[in-house]
């Protein structure tokens, strides 16, 4: 009877490298200075002086290119407030702190801040770098949500990850909020989907 043997010597492949990943993080830029850096990639500007020349139709086009370009940022902030919804009336929130799958251009996961209300009336997702995030930061961050939206701080804060227990409660309890863990925050991640 004939034999079959399997000589994988013969069969020509790629090595995969050693300090290949295939769970890599993406890697979008991520500015969190208000400065322009010469680091950074930033979108093509047409100088003043071509775009009087451009015909109008091609202006048009430019301008419209920009605009796509700032709504597809990932790490773009996100406010919302219903102007139905009584302000006053959103006494509890739903707050999330983590940190992201993106990088920044220190190449350091960014952390993402999702604040909402049991109604979805209030949305808020601001991003930050990762060697800001502490109780401060966060309690500026809640501070500044009540103002930009004209919204009264609320008395309660519920959140759900134990392992920001600590900088929660202690940004929470600096401006007279009540923290409450809790896995009942239907809406943050239904907000976050």
């Amino acid at each position: 009877m004939a034999s079959l043997s399997f000589n994988p010597a013969r069969i020509p492949h790629k090595r995969i490298s050693k300090t290949a990943s295939f769970s890599k993080p993406s890697e979008i830029p991520f500015h969190f200075s208000p400065k322009p850096s010469n680091k950074h990639v930033k979108p093509l500007h047409f100088q003043s002086n071509i775009r009087t020349k451009l015909p109008v139709s091609t202006q048009e086009e430019v301008e419209t290119g920009n605009e796509d370009y700032e709504e597809d940022d990932p790490t773009a902030e996100m406010i919302y407030l219903d102007p139905e919804t009584d302000p006053d009336s959103i006494v509890e929130w739903e707050l999330d702190f983590c940190s992201r799958p993106i990088l920044d251009a220190r190449r350091k996961k960014i952390w993402e801040l999702v604040v909402c209300d049991d109604s979805l009336s209030l949305q808020f997702t601001k991003y930050f770098p990762n060697n800001v995030i502490n109780s401060i930061t966060l309690k500026d961050a809640i501070v500044s949500i009540s103002e930009d939206l004209g919204v009264p701080l609320p008395e309660r804060i519920r959140f759900f990850r134990s392992q920001m227990q600590t900088i929660i409660t202690k940004a929470c309890k600096e401006i007279g909020i009540k923290p409450i863990p809790s896995k009942r925050v239907v809406h943050i991640t239904t907000s976050m989907a």
